[in-house]
């Protein structure tokens, strides 16, 4: 069985460092909330997500490819992808553990001229009864909670029969994990000698965005495939895409890179990416 991370401490923890610095904060010096803010947050997001150098989130979520249904997004962050929901004219409902995430969705929201509902909730426990949604979406998040197991179950509950789930977690085998993080950070600097537990590594040199002194990940959770289908086995139509890679995942490993034939080189971003797109239904 995963280890549950059990602990009321750590989601204290977890709700303050997101409080702190929701993640993509800090990509513009515009006034925050301002409309150029708000675009050049938007931009930066959909840029930096790329398979090596070639943008892959829009194509790989599928926003345009659903519309007029009634959907949840489980950790808004600060509303970029609660936004493009909208605008591919879906009703939306956006959660995070964390107030000022559901303030900063809002006003991005207002300030694209679209309504929408905002709210502060826990991903452990969606207060929404049973068979509520069409279509729920969470990017990167459940892997901060200590109880992922139990939010894809509140996934699936609150999925009306034929609903469908679009979830990122992080991916265990990723080259982030096993070069930059476990070889780079770990070994050669030495950091896992340090903290001498991969979990507490992973947690540290991860979230780098929302990180500064005194504010330090607390929780980042990495999945295998074989535990991500354990965890959907209730889901029908399981597919999982690995997306996100580029030359400093590797670590100390990127200078070998141009040493890789093409062909495997153009493969990689699906075999060994940090972000494991689950796409299921109920």
């Amino acid at each position: 069985m995963p280890t549950v991370i059990d602990n009321a401490a750590t989601k204290k923890a977890v709700r303050t460092f997101w409080s702190n610095r929701p993640c993509g904060l800090k990509h513009s010096d515009q006034p925050l909330e301002s409309s150029a803010y708000f675009q050049e947050t938007e931009a930066h997001r959909f840029k930096i997500h790329t398979d090596w150098d070639k943008p892959f989130l829009k194509d790989a979520i599928g926003f345009s490819q659903h519309t007029g249904k009634f959907m949840l997004e489980v950790g808004s962050g600060i509303g970029v992808d609660s936004l493009e929901w909208k605008r591919a004219g879906n009703r939306v409902i956006s959660l995070d553990y964390n107030f000022p995430s559901c303030h900063l969705t809002r006003s991005r929201l207002t300030d694209a001229g679209y309504d929408g509902a905002c709210l502060n909730g826990d991903a452990e426990n969606l207060p929404f009864p049973d068979a509520t949604f069409d279509l729920i979406y969470s990017f990167g998040v459940l892997h901060h909670t200590p109880d992922t197991e139990k939010t894809i179950r509140e996934v699936y509950r609150c999925l009306k029969p034929g609903g469908q789930a679009i979830i990122m977690l992080y991916y265990k085998w990723s080259a982030k994990v096993l070069g930059e993080i476990l070889l780079g950070y770990g070994l050669r600097q030495g950091a896992l000698f340090r903290l001498r537990s991969v979990q507490e590594l992973i947690n540290q040199y991860t979230e780098f965005d929302s990180q500064f002194e005194g504010n330090i990940c607390p929780l980042t959770r990495v999945f295998s495939k074989r535990e991500i289908r354990k965890m959907f086995a209730q889901f029908d139509g399981i597919s999982i895409d690995l997306h996100y890679l580029w030359p400093g995942h590797y670590g100390p490993v990127r200078r070998l890179l141009p040493l890789t034939p093409k062909s495997i080189r153009r493969a990689l971003p699906g075999r060994m990416g940090w972000n494991a797109i689950i796409k299921a239904s109920k």
